[in-house]
């Protein structure tokens, strides 16, 4: 029994120690991130970094910026200028710090907007995000 114990522990450790270290965020950085096959290419900037409103469990708040992306089956690149997104979306969305600096659309007019709404944020990765926004783009072009 005690065996057993040391090598699970063991193993949790070991497992624990090679897990990548979750990436720092700050605003104006520029990420790849998992994408449609649609749309590939596609890069998120991190517009502003603020606090959640107070009570609600997430801490803070990431309002994101997308370009490179692909609604109703059109080829011409989109943009979506605001995004209120959660670390945990962050998390499991990006990919790795871009190279390319591409123009973002500005988002102060869209976090105003959020703000005043006291809106919500996205809990799920950007690319069911993007793609619950082209299903309502195609819907609402029917």
């Amino acid at each position: 029994m005690f065996r057993s114990l040391i090598a699970a522990l063991t193993m949790f450790l070991f497992l624990a120690g090679n897990k990548a270290p979750l990436p720092e965020y700050s605003e104006g950085q520029v990420w790849e991130y998992q994408t449609r096959p649609a749309d590939a290419g596609s890069l998120i900037r991190i517009q502003r970094i603020e606090p959640f409103p107070a009570g609600h469990p997430t801490a803070k708040v990431y309002h994101i910026s997308v370009v490179g992306v692909s609604f109703g089956g059109r080829k011409q690149a989109a943009a979506i200028g605001h995004l209120p997104v959660s670390r945990e979306t962050l998390d499991a969305s990006v990919t790795r710090l871009a190279t390319d600096q591409p123009t973002f659309p500005d988002a102060s007019e869209g976090i105003e907007v959020w703000r005043e709404a006291s809106g919500g944020i996205f809990t799920i990765p950007i690319k069911e995000i993007v793609g619950v926004l082209d299903k309502q783009v195609t819907t609402s072009q029917q």
